[in-house]
């Protein structure tokens, strides 16, 4: 019966034959591994460098973006106040116009006819431009 050192030596003894025919097949399957190891290194540092870019750059857009969001509410803040400011003053003319118009009643019995015609003509064109001002201002916010 064979031992187990004589079966371990023709095996060995094949695979030595077997790398001294083949060493330069061995040798160049060695390189084309070294090279492929290479490339994917080299194609990974690239796409490292591509994501610091990027990152670097949306950090930047990120930056302009909540840049532009503060001036937005800035802006948003500033028309709501204004818009305020306006409804008041709309308000504030509104009621001395039902003023006007109720003491124009009363000095309307003391005025001759054409002074009569001539305020109640100016009291129409007053109110018809107010309401074109308005309107001219609801159809600029609709836009």
């Amino acid at each position: 019966m064979e031992t187990e050192a004589q079966t371990k030596t023709p095996i060995l003894t094949k695979a030595a034959d077997w790398l001294g025919q083949n060493k330069y097949w061995l040798l160049v399957l060695a390189v084309l591994l070294l090279a492929a190891l290479f490339a994917l290194w080299a194609l990974d540092a690239h796409h490292s460098a591509q994501l610091s870019a990027l990152g670097a750059e949306y950090a930047v857009t990120a930056e302009k973006l909540r840049a532009a969001e503060a001036e937005t509410a800035a802006a948003q803040k500033v028309l709501a106040e204004k818009t305020a400011a306006l409804a008041a003053l709309q308000r504030t003319n509104d009621r001395r116009i039902q003023e006007v118009t109720a003491d124009a009643y009363k000095q309307a019995r003391a005025l001759p006819d054409d002074s009569l015609v001539d305020a109640f003509n100016a009291l129409i064109t007053g109110a018809r431009q107010r309401n074109i001002d308005r309107e001219r201002t609801d159809t600029d916010s609709e836009e």
